[in-house]
């Protein structure tokens, strides 16, 4: 059985973390236990966090799905002896430039009311369907996952790979349903997976929650912050559609779309799966 409990992964200062191990693909094995990881941002990871990615899961390639400005308002700490890989899967995010320019400026907000009534009122949503039609089909997504799997087959013996954004629920969503693909899961542990993050996220949910209250925070603007701060599966579905009709599967996207050969899809089995 699926669970968050089995596959979340103790990083103090770091959201929805959890490894992508124990799952059982199409051929009956299973991903290795501690090899890959979904995480949020390791910018509040704690110097006993930071200390057990190096030792304990010997993490040898982070990849940080963020923009520049996630990046410069929450800096990544170093991680000894893991290669730092910036991929930007978003540049071109489906909305008006005058909203980006506001949901930049809102990135470094501590004040939740504020924030989300800001956003509210000027109808940003960052986390619809929109947005991962843009990560699916957008340049830079194709481009930005292209070299995600290019860094996931040169993965040293013997080592670990995190991947993240900001929040671990939407670029590194996408990032692990392709993945998940890729390895021969089947639809339903693959949504599972993405789903997940709801559960991981309820302290932060939680947490937002309880101060849109303490402010009274009329409810639309609550209910529009839970939305937006969570994953749905109407976010995924259009996609899923999309690749079945125009590439016949997620895995003919993969190929025609993202590029990776027959010969990748197989050494990606024999990294990540266990023999």
């Amino acid at each position: 059985m699926i669970s968050y409990e089995k596959q979340k992964t103790e990083l103090c200062g770091v959201s929805n973390a959890r490894q992508l191990g124990g799952y059982t693909v199409a051929d009956g094995k299973k991903i290795k236990n501690n090899v890959v990881f979904r995480t949020g941002a390791l910018f509040g990871a704690s110097p006993e966090t930071v200390d057990e990615l190096c030792r304990k899961y010997k993490v040898s390639d982070i990849i940080d799905f963020r923009m520049e400005q996630e990046k410069a308002a929450m800096p990544e700490p170093d991680i000894k002896g893991a290669r730092y890989h910036s991929v930007s899967v978003l540049n071109d995010i489906p909305v008006s430039k005058e909203d980006f320019e506001v949901y930049k400026q809102l990135l470094t907000v501590k004040d939740a009311a504020l924030k989300y009534k800001t956003m509210y009122d000027a109808n940003i949503d960052i986390s619809s369907s929109k947005v991962y039609k843009a990560l699916a089909f957008g340049n830079d997504g194709i481009k930005g996952y292209k070299k995600f799997f290019e860094i996931l087959l040169n993965k040293p013996q013997n080592a670990a790979v995190l991947f993240h954004c900001t929040q671990g629920k939407d670029r590194t969503g996408m990032a692990a349903i392709l993945l998940l693909s890729a390895l021969g899961a089947d639809r339903e542990t693959v949504i599972a997976d993405y789903l997940m993050t709801n559960e991981a996220c309820k302290p932060l949910l939680d947490r937002i929650r309880s101060e849109l209250k303490k402010a009274d925070t009329p409810k639309e603007v609550l209910d529009f912050a839970m939305f937006i701060e969570s994953v749905d599966i109407s976010f995924i579905e259009p996609i899923f559609e999309t690749m079945d009709k125009e590439f016949g599967s997620v895995n003919g996207y993969l190929q025609n779309a993202i590029g990776l050969t027959v010969g990748d899809i197989k050494r990606l089995k024999e990294i990540y799966l266990e023999p």
